[in-house]
């Protein structure tokens, strides 16, 4: 019986809570009664050496997310870079929502998350709104698709997808408010 006890815990953290995706090694936790996947990304140097480590908690397993579809130029969500002060730095990001989009129970949380991840990623990230009447009437920043910074647009829409509109500019679009499931997927892709 002692031995139950002890192998039961032990096999259920190492062996069934535990698994390896795209390289990285998930473990499933839970905080209250909310169900996590627990990974840590490897922080890469402008050098490319490894430098430390980036924790991740999401909320949907990973693989579990492979059929949403990421449309994008080979694969790879890129960042714009330009020449600032004889140094190359990142173009500012903007997280631009549509304004008369749906709002589900996690837009913010979801917002949150990836704002969160770009930052923790040495991104300068600001909000925009995708119309530019109600940015103006409410005193907000208007962006869409230009050729200098980097804008992801969040939306929603007839089917769950990440798109590339233009070179760095990408679209979160997501149906029956599964605005958590694509904002993740979008922050496995990059």
């Amino acid at each position: 019986i002692l031995l139950i006890i002890i192998a039961i815990p032990f096999i259920k953290i190492n062996f069934i809570d535990k698994f390896e995706y795209h390289g990285l090694e998930f473990q499933k936790t839970h905080l209250g009664q909310i169900e996590f996947f627990s990974t840590k990304f490897p922080v890469i140097s402008n050098t490319g050496l490894v430098i430390g480590d980036y924790a991740v908690n999401l909320r949907n397993d990973p693989r579990k997310l492979e059929d949403i579809k990421v449309n994008v130029d080979n694969e790879d969500i890129v960042f714009n870079l330009i020449k600032k002060n004889n140094a190359i730095v990142y173009a500012p990001t903007y997280i631009s929502i549509n304004p008369f989009m749906e709002i589900c129970e996690d837009s913010g949380i979801s917002l949150l998350t990836v704002s969160s991840f770009l930052r923790d990623s040495g991104l300068n990230v600001s909000s925009a709104v995708t119309d530019k009447a109600y940015a103006r009437t409410n005193n907000e920043t208007h962006k869409w698709c230009d050729p200098i910074n980097t804008v992801i647009v969040i939306n929603s829409g007839n089917e769950s997808i990440i798109n590339q509109i233009q070179p760095y500019c990408y679209e979160i679009k997501f149906k029956d408010c599964e605005i958590m499931k694509v904002s993740e997927r979008f922050i496995l892709n990059i």
